[in-house]
């Protein structure tokens, strides 16, 4: 058997020295590096740990790793892997779990346009030093983003490579944290070849994928830090003796029946994500910790938008087939391969980006019957001649007959695009639950423009344009996006932000300075980013978050280890996945094209 990470609850200690809330990117860097700063660090994280195996295969298991929040409360397991927050203008996609969003994102390890570092938003600090490239650098060195070199061999990269005609652009690589090859990663951590399956996005059942978990928290973890799954954290408070009270309950207990106790720390780093860190502070505003009156605004959804080209005139095969296959089709790749990058506007707000996804194969059964008729009613395409709809609707009917691999699912393209919306939106407390208020975001005018962007990509290959279901107005209007940011900003002082250049909470106690901040706080993720950055965000949070953490040890005269990680990191390689996986796509891989190099 594989070993885990975490630990229960029930082995939590009195005090550390530093707990570290959440484990995405933000919160896998704090735990390591400041466990190799030789502290006493406790990792937090309300979901579970998931091996490689553990993650849903199939529509019923999907489900049941659903959960939702919204006006009425919970729907479903609060340790769910898949986190939907329902909103009246906006709905968020995220993850529960050890290793946070990385555990089902597309693994996309691109940089912002320079440009948006320029931004007033951002402290002068940020602005003028080093050390975000420096970030970017140790961000790099851990993840290990590489370029498949096999990706223009893909139909779905052929496909938008097509679209990408349409507005005279070369397709751009991306390079993307995973495991190519199998072998040990930055952390020592063995992780098994990557079979392009194509199920990234729904969690890697392979352990090919580059996880924040098997790096970060993996490195943590083998210089002593402690990991705890199932912890949720409610507020903090401070403490005369050890600095910070952390008020935790389980996850999966019901809040109004108590369960709610503490741990002290003198260091706290929220890394929750842009909605947990927000929603713990705000609930720590109100029950009395003086806080920046910015907390909870400059929501962003980074411009995010995702659409469909159904029923194309050219294959996609943009369905994963996961491990193992469940279905006799050439490799699908990895969720995201490559880009058509618009992003070179004169005025970098304009920039827009748009990529090509893999859906996960645990929706694949339900996609004919849920996309055909939605084409019907809300698709749009075209003038079409009386044989390519016909042959248009052999395919739709050969989709719902032999399901999603075949026909006109088979034939559908998925659309990631993000942009710069106005950054306006804000969350709030309402009856203890966390809501976001965005009345005009579904209006921007980003988010036309990205519509025009997919039409204009859907129909160089023929397909019909889908909107997502849930912006249709008949089905709310709604946005959703998978890259929130905001809500904890940087800012020069407590009146422009939450935190400071460094992620040091602003202390608003009456009399304190303007710069003033409470000792030992931090936040280290998402939320502290003031703007949308135009691109996927994981990248830049990994090295704002790395920027951060130098300067903690610099400040308080810490060594940060720069040795490798002790040989006993554990494996990531489930039993016998890798063999039964290549075997079957062996033949395939003989039938499809030879590797190219570049685009």
């Amino acid at each position: 058997m594989q070993a885990r990470l975490s630990m229960p609850a029930s082995k939590l200690k009195a005090h550390y020295d530093v707990v570290v809330v959440g484990t995405g990117y933000g919160g896998g860097v704090a735990a390591s590096r400041l466990a190799r700063c030789g502290q006493k660090v406790a990792v937090l994280e309300r979901g579970r740990e998931f091996l490689p195996g553990d993650f849903p295969d199939g529509v019923a298991r999907a489900s049941a790793e659903t959960q939702m929040h919204g006006a009425h409360g919970r729907f479903g397991s609060a340790t769910a892997l898949f986190d939907v927050r329902l909103g009246k203008d906006i709905h968020v996609l995220m993850a529960c779990g050890l290793g946070g969003t990385s555990l089902i994102n597309a693994n996309v390890c691109l940089a912002p346009d320079p440009r948006v570092f320029e931004d007033d938003a951002w402290p002068g600090e940020v602005r003028r030093d080093r050390l975000v490239a420096e970030g970017f650098v140790r961000a790099r060195h851990m993840l290990r983003p590489e370029v498949s070199r096999r990706s223009p061999s893909y139909e779905k990269v052929a496909a938008l490579r097509l679209a990408a005609s349409a507005f005279d652009r070369p397709l751009t690589p991306i390079p993307l944290h995973v495991a190519y090859e199998s072998g040990p990663n930055a952390a020592g951590v063995h992780q098994a070849a990557c079979t392009e399956c194509g199920d990234c996005c729904g969690g890697c059942n392979v352990g090919a994928k580059t996880t924040v978990a098997s790096t970060y928290i993996a490195d943590a973890v083998a210089f002593g830090a402690e990991v705890f799954t199932g912890v949720r954290v409610l507020s903090l408070s401070k403490d005369e003796r050890h600095g910070w009270r952390v008020w935790v309950m389980p996850t999966d207990a019901d809040t109004h029946r108590g369960h709610k106790y503490f741990i002290t720390a003198d260091i706290v780093v929220l890394a929750a994500g842009t909605l947990g860190s927000t929603e713990i502070l705000l609930r720590s505003q109100a029950e009395g910790l003086p806080l920046s009156p910015w907390l909870g605004s400059r929501f962003t959804s980074n411009g995010d938008a995702i659409a469909l080209a159904y029923n194309n005139d050219v294959p996609v095969n943009g369905i994963g087939v996961g491990n193992p296959p469940k279905a006799q089709v050439p490799p699908v790749g990895q969720a995201v391969n490559a880009l058509i990058d618009l992003r070179d506007a004169k005025d970098v707000r304009d920039g827009l980006a748009m990529c090509e996804c893999a859906l996960p194969s645990a929706f694949a059964s339900a996609l004919p019957a849920l996309l055909a008729p939605g084409a019907m009613v809300f698709g749009e395409q075209e003038q079409r001649t009386l044989a390519d709809e016909l042959e248009a609707l052999e395919r739709a009917t050969d989709s719902l007959i032999k399901g999603a691999y075949q026909g006109a699912v088979h034939h559908t393209q998925t659309f990631l695009a993000v942009g710069h919306d106005a950054g306006n939106g804000l969350m709030r407390l309402e009856d203890d639950r966390l809501v976001i208020e965005w009345g005009n975001g579904p209006q921007q005018r980003v988010f036309q423009r990205i519509e025009e962007m997919i039409k204009t990509a859907t129909y160089a290959t023929g397909g019909t344009y889908m909107r997502n279901p849930v912006s249709e107005k008949v089905l709310g209007g709604n946005l959703m996006t998978v890259h929130p940011l905001g809500g904890c900003t940087m800012g020069e002082t407590r009146g422009s932000g939450v935190v400071n250049h460094k992620g040091q909470v602003f202390d608003a106690s009456p009399g304190a300075g303007a710069d003033a901040v409470h000792a030992g706080l931090y936040v280290c993720d998402g939320a502290v980013v003031p703007c949308p950055l135009g691109i996927h965000p994981l990248l830049t949070i990994t090295a704002l978050a790395e920027r951060a953490m130098i300067l903690i040890a610099h400040d308080r005269g810490w060594h940060m280890r720069d040795e490798a990680a002790p040989v006993q990191a554990p494996s990531l390689e489930p039993e016998a996945a890798r063999e039964r996986n290549l075997a079957w796509f062996a033949l395939w891989r003989r039938r499809s094209p030879a590797p190219v190099e570049g685009e």
